[in-house]
């Protein structure tokens, strides 16, 4: 998995996952006349992170603008590292990929809520 294909997520999700940890990041102008830093610039500083760890989605992430001892534009964002499991899951009658709420395989009709503990 690339780094840049690492999920960024505002708030909670939907999806079942498993907690990995919560990471931080910042970034900073290196000098007055350098470019403020943007959403972009952190989220792969997260996204960084969560790769090293072995996450493949950030979740509840916060930013916030402000200053540091060298620089007067900052921006700082924690979130927490997370494994998103899969929606899809392999029928076991025919292997074949399907969503995991489905209760029917599209590829082979068999029923798949008596798969189901």
């Amino acid at each position: 998995m690339k780094v840049t294909e690492i999920e960024i997520h505002a708030g909670d999700i939907d999806r079942s996952y498993k907690t990995i940890g919560e990471i931080s990041a910042k970034v900073q102008a290196a000098t007055a006349f350098s470019k403020t830093p943007t959403l972009e610039d952190i989220n792969l500083k997260l996204q960084e992170q969560a790769a090293k760890m072995g996450a493949n989605a950030v979740i509840r992430v916060e930013y916030g603008r402000g200053m540091s001892l060298t620089s007067y534009k900052v921006l700082r964002a924690k979130g927490v590292a997370v494994v998103l499991e899969s929606d899809e899951i392999k029928c076991p009658y025919c292997a074949e990929l399907v969503k995991r709420e489905a209760i029917k395989c599209k590829h082979c009709g068999s029923d798949l809520t008596q798969t189901r503990s």
